[in-house]
């Protein structure tokens, strides 16, 4: 044990520690290092959150025209005119089972696109850019552009048949 002790003494008397310019160059290297991996990591997060954005844009756009596209399937009369210029408001009617009646109505609240279905109101795409409703006989246009968080729009129209139009 004493022979131990001896040992340790003698290393440590002839170690001295580090010098000032090893100690400035191990921090500028360590230094380096976590800038380059800290780059890395935040540019694939800022990727991974463009394109989340947009598919959330895409989503909401999708979401909208799948509730518009049942219901002009369904729709007996509309308040568009036919040849008229694109409205940013749109209002069908039907007669479901058993003779009762429905309405839907879709139009822009702020920045929201609202479907009002028989007096219930739902949000079907918030930060909406533009819409517009028009007919052409037969065929019911819509078309709907929602901003992305990060500056992009995304955009989509639909032509559905009025099936049951009187």
């Amino acid at each position: 044990m004493a022979w131990l002790r001896r040992t340790l003494k003698r290393l440590h008397a002839h170690n001295a520690g580090f010098t000032l310019p090893e100690v400035v160059v191990v921090v500028g290297i360590l230094a380096l290092g976590t800038a380059l991996v800290g780059g890395g990591v935040f540019q694939s997060l800022s990727v991974q959150r463009f394109w989340r954005d947009k598919v959330e844009a895409t989503r909401e756009v999708r979401h909208a025209q799948s509730w518009f596209a049942g219901d002009a399937l369904n729709a007996q009369a509309t308040n568009l005119v036919d040849g008229a210029q694109p409205v940013s408001a749109v209002s069908l009617t039907w007669t479901g089972g058993g003779g009762v009646p429905h309405s839907a109505s879709y139009s822009l609240s702020g920045t929201d696109l609202v479907r009002n279905f028989d007096g219930a109101e739902t949000v079907l795409s918030q930060q909406v850019a533009s819409v517009g409703f028009f007919r052409s006989g037969r065929v019911l246009n819509f078309t709907l552009e929602v901003q992305a968080d990060r500056g992009g729009t995304k955009s989509l129209s639909l032509q559905t048949y009025l099936r049951a139009l009187q």
